[in-house]
């Protein structure tokens, strides 16, 4: 076959050849661009989930000024929780109320230096506390301590008879407890 008679086919079904050409090219565009189409559907796909994220935030976010408030809220109720680690007296001054309170005897009571590693907001700092007492008001000083007004992290507790007896109460046995504990605060 010589392009003559490729011609003369041409011209004898122009509406078919035109038909076929366009068919060959539509089939090279489709086998190029489909490719694009995966492309433009993870596009697609990525963009509607970022949508509906936006879209969460915006009705999230109406309630915004109200949790604000709260957390500030929050977090001077925790800062009032807190002591000073410069201030000795007044941590110290903390036992000793609690000693009053649970009617035992506070043996010894010294705030530890504590390490001076990283730095951060909040800190634990060491006490070190020697108690004696009944076994029912040991215990309450412990769960005021616990419990208490301050945030705390018994480390260790060691408890032992006394060989007195109770301090406020005379023949009953007293106990004697020594603990390492933690208040949280700033340095």
């Amino acid at each position: 076959m010589t392009s003559a008679d490729i011609i003369a086919r041409i011209k004898k079904q122009p509406i078919g050849f035109a038909c076929g050409l366009i068919c060959l090219l539509c089939i090279g565009w489709l086998y190029f661009r489909s490719g694009a189409i995966e492309q433009r559907q993870a596009e697609y796909e990525a963009k509607s989930a970022e949508a509906t994220q936006v879209i969460s935030n915006v009705s999230v976010s109406k309630s915004l000024p109200a949790e604000v408030a709260e957390m500030q809220a929050c977090v001077k109720e925790l800062e009032s929780r807190l002591i000073k680690d410069s201030q000795l007296a007044v941590n110290l001054q903390y036992f000793y109320k609690l000693e009053a309170e649970t009617e035992v005897k506070l043996l010894d009571v010294r705030q530890n230096p504590r390490n001076r590693g990283a730095k951060s907001t909040y800190v634990g700092i060491p006490f070190n506390v020697n108690i004696q007492g009944t076994y029912k008001n040991v215990m309450a000083f412990l769960q005021r301590v616990e419990k208490g007004r301050n945030f705390c992290r018994v480390l260790s507790a060691s408890m032992s008879k006394s060989s007195v007896a109770a301090p406020c109460q005379a023949g009953v046995p007293g106990i004697t407890v020594a603990l390492t504990l933690e208040l949280l605060g700033q340095p």
